[in-house]
Formats: C-alpha cells, sequence, structure tokens
C-alpha cells in the first residue's frame, strides 16, 4: 500500500447527516490495516505497534483515569484489532467485560477464535446503528496513520469518530494520538495538536477532560469524563454548585 502524498493521496470528503461519510476512508483504512496484518500476524506489529512494552504503556495510560474502579467496567475498544487491551486487563487482574468493533474482517475472525467468550463486532460505528452503551469507550493507535487519506479528510473523521465514541459511553472516553511536540515526523502518519484537540474535547464534548502528556512516547492521551460520572467523585455538598449547569453530555 502506497502511503505518500500527492496523485496517491484520495479526495473522499463527502457531507453526509453526520458531517462526514466515513464509508471510503473505512475502506481505505481496511487495506492499509489488513495488509499489514497479513504480513506480521499475530503480532504486535501486526497491529502497528513497535512492541509490546509501549503497546501495554499506551494502555495503562489510556485506563488510568478509570481506575480503580468498585464494579466492573464495561470496556469497549474501538478499532480492536486482536484485543491485545483485554489481554492486557486479563494480565493485570481488571475485573472487567470486554467488547470490541473491528473493521477488517481477518482480524475479527482472529479476536474470535482467540477470546470465543467476547464480542466483536466488525462495524463501521459512523454508519452502522450502534444501540448498546458502555461505561468506558477507549481507542488505540486509530488516528494515526491515514494511510492514502489527505488530513483535511482525515482530521475530520477523527472528530467524528470521538463525538461517536462519546455518544457510546456512560462514565467517559480515552483516546491517544501522535503529538506534534516531537522531535521527528514520518509523512506516512498523522500528528494532531495537543492544544487544538483539548479545545476539540472541552467545545464539543465535555468541560471535564484529562489530558496526559507525561509519558516517554511522542504521543498524548486524552480522558472525556460525562458529568455525571464526575459527580460521582466528588459527592461532597460542597461541590453542587459546580454542576448545576452540567448537561448529560456536554457541559
Amino acid at each position: 500500500m502506497d502511503l505518500g502524498n500527492g496523485a496517491n493521496r484520495l479526495t473522499i470528503l463527502e457531507e453526509s447527516k453526520s458531517g462526514v461519510d466515513s464509508s471510503k476512508i473505512v475502506e481505505e483504512q481496511v487495506a492499509t490495516y489488513r495488509k499489514n496484518y497479513l504480513d506480521h500476524g499475530d503480532t504486535p506489529r501486526g497491529t502497528f505497534q513497535n512492541n509490546p512494552e509501549t503497546m501495554c504503556l499506551r494502555y495503562e495510560r489510556l485506563l488510568l483515569p478509570f481506575l480503580p474502579s468498585a464494579t466492573p467496567l464495561t470496556i469497549h475498544d474501538v478499532g480492536c484489532g486482536l484485543c491485545d487491551l483485554h489481554a492486557y486487563l486479563k494480565s493485570r487482574n481488571i475485573d472487567h467485560h470486554y467488547s470490541g468493533t473491528e473493521i477488517v474482517p481477518e482480524m475479527v475472525e482472529a479476536a474470535k477464535n482467540k477470546y470465543p467468550g467476547i464480542e466483536v463486532f466488525q462495524r463501521d460505528i459512523l454508519q452502522d446503528p450502534v444501540e448498546d452503551r458502555y461505561d468506558v469507550v477507549l481507542l488505540s493507535g486509530v488516528l494515526n496513520i491515514p494511510g492514502r487519506v489527505p488530513l483535511e479528510d482525515w482530521k475530520p473523521f477523527c472528530r467524528e469518530l470521538l463525538r461517536k465514541m462519546f455518544e457510546m459511553a456512560r462514565y467517559g472516553i480515552s483516546f491517544n494520538f501522535l503529538t506534534t511536540h516531537t522531535t521527528f515526523r514520518d509523512p506516512s502518519l498523522c500528528y494532531l495538536n495537543p492544544s487544538e484537540m483539548l479545545t476539540f474535547c472541552l467545545e464539543e464534548l465535555s468541560r471535564f477532560v484529562r489530558v496526559d502528556h507525561v509519558y516517554p512516547l511522542y504521543e498524548t492521551s486524552i480522558s472525556v469524563f460525562r458529568p455525571d460520572f464526575v459527580r460521582t467523585l466528588f459527592d461532597d455538598p460542597a461541590f453542587d454548585k459546580y454542576f448545576s449547569h452540567s448537561a448529560k453530555g456536554r457541559s
């Protein structure tokens, strides 16, 4: 798959009810991730991870704001690949109910065979109906590799994906991305400005946002919380006035 620029890039952004027609973008993503998976198989490289250590560090940072939990969390993994997050949770003895969404058919089949007790959905959450709600919805690495999709199309798609994730979440979402505050750039990757992503989350999702830029990788993790969940963390009546204008979604 050619991941270069210029004539090999696609112009695919179209208007839809959500503002983004994801079908062609998802088609490109399937092609990019399928080729890589067929080349590398069930290894960290098969899902564009460098090694198990950095993969696990990413999961740790995404989950940190929601743990420990008094009850098992229902965790939904968008772009779940081979469900390595489920394996990570099990290895850390974190009680949970896991499910995932994946767009590459071969990965869905492999994940179901590997973990027959979990649900893995092959779907485009921007196009296909999603009825279920989950405590926490996570995304790791999905925003990094646009393939042949131009950045002017890719960035609106990423924002729409985050909006949908927040809609699916009862407590909140966590996601990561490559930061523009880095010492190098790979032209095949997408780097996002943490300040711009923070502003998007505050203005479009919720005023309750946590930004994590304090780990060795050149990336950022952001968690966005629903007001009702944050209220459970600060249940002293002295804080009531700070939640009086909070809506169930954005506040």
